[in-house]
């Protein structure tokens, strides 16, 4: 849909909340009466779809985490010095050579590439440098960490849990044995990574506003219209899938100015 890619390229966070729950959506398709076979049978069958399910949904989540940095760095040059300084980030000459043969931005090739965003850890330690906010609690890293171990042995053990990931999940019940992903564990898998995605848009996305008022935005708004609105617009977390990214319009503009020069 238009909308939905609309929101892919303009706004990570609301893109993910369009996509993983039309992915959660996607396996209530599938139950016992739809699946031909005993119920048994039907109930495997099920349940391996789910494990499919259940991947991309972490997948959606990496994506929005990667490409929400992606965006800020290519719509603004407010954290190009703290880019700079990043050891994480590493260019590739090969990745920079094949991206002349198709569209990309800056922040695709510095971002996109970069490994570690399985680890809470580090994650939050990037935030940290770019944002100066961390996006996990120590509750949500947890419980992060558990997912992504899990999401390994789905992606790479076919489901089973070796004995050194039951103990890192604290989960010993689950060593060598195949995890059951149902309907309602995606439910609330998705209910989780959104507590997260909406960090995103709030503390995180408004302190990024709000800081690039203060030290970027001249004053006028037909000035800084383009970059204010892609601002709003990548730190903006809209859940419905049926709604639309918000109006940016020159009240908001000032608004912001506003709550920025009220900062100490």
């Amino acid at each position: 849909m238009a909308r939905d890619e609309t929101k892919r390229r303009q706004s990570p966070p609301s893109f993910f909340f369009a996509r993983s729950w039309g992915i959660v959506l996607a396996t209530n398709y599938f139950n016992d009466e739809r699946l031909r076979g005993s119920r048994a049978v039907a109930a495997k069958h099920r349940h391996r779809i789910q494990y499919a399910a259940f991947g991309q949904l972490m997948a959606s989540f990496e994506w929005c985490l990667k490409d929400f940095v992606a965006q800020l760095v290519d719509a603004t040059d407010l954290f190009d010095d703290k880019v700079d300084d990043a050891k994480w980030i590493q260019v590739e000459k090969s990745g920079v050579l094949a991206s002349r043969e198709v569209f990309t931005s800056a922040g695709a090739v510095l971002i996109h590439p970069t490994q570690g965003w399985h680890d809470p850890n580090s994650v939050n330690a990037r935030y940290v440098h770019l944002f100066g906010r961390a996006l996990l609690d120590k509750k949500q890293s947890t419980t992060l960490e558990r997912l992504w171990l899990l999401r390994h042995s789905v992606a790479h053990n076919a489901g089973y849990v070796t004995n050194h990931d039951a103990y890192r999940m604290q989960a010993p019940s689950l060593s060598n044995k195949a995890v059951r992903i149902d309907g309602e564990f995606l439910n609330q898998t998705w209910e989780f990574l959104g507590t997260v995605v909406r960090n995103l848009q709030r503390p995180i996305g408004e302190r990024i506003v709000i800081e690039w008022c203060s030290r970027k935005a001249t004053g006028d708004f037909s000035n800084d219209e383009a970059v204010y609105r892609r601002l709003k617009h990548v730190t903006s977390a809209v859940e419905s899938r049926s709604k639309s990214l918000p109006h940016i319009d020159e009240r908001k503009y000032h608004a912001d100015r506003a709550i920025a020069a009220a900062k100490p």
